[in-house]
């Protein structure tokens, strides 16, 4: 990997780490200092004036935070010539602590209490800036080379302002962690990040989840339904340890700990004994940060950024702890699915956007006017050097710039796929965007393919017309072609977009086949 794959000034690349939703992560060395340093490269463009006021956003939050020992610093940030941005983070090559359970198994109890009261402290010196985290995880807490703890992933940050209200995204959610509300679609709230950090250390202590069994997936109503079982004790464990999580872990957020600081302070005042009966001493407390109730606007939502781990060897799973934005697929009665499609920035397209079967629908080619634009589509298109805008009737276009995803699991026809960067080894890339049909409105993908106006935009032609470059060499009969929906959430949230995606069957690519390198 050389370091003009980047293009950062003063950085050279050393590695890649890992790679999420929206973003790939590099192991890097800062020149002028000598110090090596997790760049995050976002495979996003900000192409508007609205996402570059979101980046900003997202490293004033991170950057008012990183100067608490316990979490993650930001070192630098930036937007590249080409519009993608870049954060450049404390490396911490002790990995997470989602790795250290799966190789090592449950911690001590009194450790799970004491990296709690860290964690916990640094939660309300967030919670008294105003910022919520929202993704509490094991996976979210990394460890840096001198062994101490720190919360990860403020990122995606949208600063509360004076007379404007703060968008909700209900998008970062991790089933195992997540607290009850979050499945009823109700507003993120300081009392969800102290569900969540209780149900961390629960699983440090326990090896997994609470509720959740060892193997196997759970569907999305069993989910909801395991929240309200009590929480088993922690066997060989203080009962006082599970009355603090439990009290924490409450199923109405009325009557859990009130917050982060108070289950900072509840946990350091718990006395461990293991069987043995020696008693481990309360945990010391950090300094408190001030508690502080913002007084405009609703707590700040964050969506997940990416850290690294620290060794070749788990890259693979690294893909999967540092995927940066994680969607529960709600409804159906259908397992729980991981999606990772981009989130709506904007209207969705009218909904008689494109012709239906009979050909009595508008075409939304008239709707979506100009040759570039983001408008019902979430992300920049463009009709130019574009086949996907010669299908009559159908409103396709392309991205301005390549998209490419991981590997697709369809769950009952949920589909569940992770964003990618180009650069990195991937399968599969987006070729043609388009409203859903107006007699087609669903985010199932089993049903929607049926569709003949999708299957007329995302055919083998218009995909063999897309292709560039060395794209051209790969035979058309060698490349499978497949349908993206809208995820529930954007779903439900009016985006009505869907992607014609393809890949070289049984290859993976690490360039761009469809579009530019951007």
């Amino acid at each position: 990997m050389q370091f003009e794959r980047t293009g950062v000034p003063g950085y050279e690349v050393v590695e890649v780490l890992g790679q999420g939703g929206f973003a790939t992560v590099y192991r890097a060395r800062q020149l002028a200092v000598g110090r090596e340093v997790a760049l995050k490269m976002d495979s996003r463009v900000l192409a508007t004036d609205r996402d570059r006021q979101r980046f900003l956003r997202e490293v004033t939050a991170a950057g008012q935070l990183s100067g608490h020992p316990h979490v993650v610093a930001v070192y630098d940030a930036g937007v590249l010539d080409n519009g993608r941005p870049y954060m450049v983070l404390e490396l911490c090559p002790g990995g997470s602590l989602a790795d250290r359970l799966h190789e090592h198994g449950p911690l001590p109890a009194a450790e799970a209490r004491d990296i709690g009261v860290r964690v916990a402290d640094a939660l309300a010196a967030a919670h008294a800036s105003g910022v919520l985290h929202r993704d509490i995880k094991p996976g979210n807490i990394m460890i840096d080379r001198y062994g101490n703890v720190g919360l990860a992933d403020f990122g995606l940050a949208a600063m509360p302002r004076p007379g404007q209200e703060l968008s909700v995204t209900r998008e970062a959610l991790t089933p195992a962690y997540a607290p009850p509300e979050a499945f009823r679609l109700a507003e993120p709230t300081y009392a969800g990040d102290v569900y969540s950090l209780a149900a961390t250390i629960y699983a440090l202590v326990h090896g997994r989840p609470a509720h959740f069994p060892e193997q196997g997936s759970l569907g999305i109503a069993e989910v909801i339904v395991r929240h309200d079982w009590p929480l088993p004790d922690l066997p060989g464990v203080s009962p006082r340890l599970t009355e603090v999580l439990r009290h924490a872990m409450a199923p109405d957020p009325a009557h859990r700990i009130p917050s982060a600081a108070a289950l900072r302070d509840a946990l350091a005042a718990v006395d461990l004994a293991n069987a043995s009966g020696t008693t481990f001493a309360p945990a010391p407390v950090p300094v408190p940060a001030p508690v502080l109730t913002p007084t405009v606007g609703p707590p700040v939502v964050l969506s997940t950024t990416t850290v690294p781990s620290r060794k070749k060897r788990e890259k693979a799973r690294l893909r999967v702890s540092i995927a940066a934005v994680a969607v529960v697929v709600v409804g159906g009665g259908g397992t729980v699915a991981y999606q990772y499609l981009p989130p709506s920035t904007s209207a969705a397209p009218t909904t008689g956007a494109s012709s239906s079967a009979s050909g009595t629908g508008e075409a939304s080619a008239s709707a979506q006017a100009g040759s570039a634009g983001t408008a019902g589509f979430g992300v920049p298109t463009t009709t130019e050097d574009c086949p996907a805008a010669g299908v009559a009737d159908v409103g396709g276009r392309c991205t301005t710039t390549a998209e490419c995803w991981g590997g697709m699991v369809v769950t009952v026809g949920i589909v569940a796929v992770n964003r990618t960067d180009c650069l990195v080894s991937h399968p599969w890339e987006t070729f043609a965007i388009a409203p859903l049909p107006s007699d087609g409105m669903t985010n199932n993908q089993q049903e929607l393919i049926k569709h003949p106006d999708v299957r007329k935009l995302c055919s083998r032609e218009v995909m063999a017309a897309s292709r560039q470059g060395d794209a051209l060499k790969i035979a058309p009969d060698r490349w499978t072609i497949d349908v993206l929906p809208p995820t529930q959430t954007q779903y439900a949230d009016g985006l009505r977009v869907m992607r014609c995606v393809a890949t070289v069957t049984g290859v993976e690519s690490t360039e761009a086949h469809f579009r530019p390198r951007s």
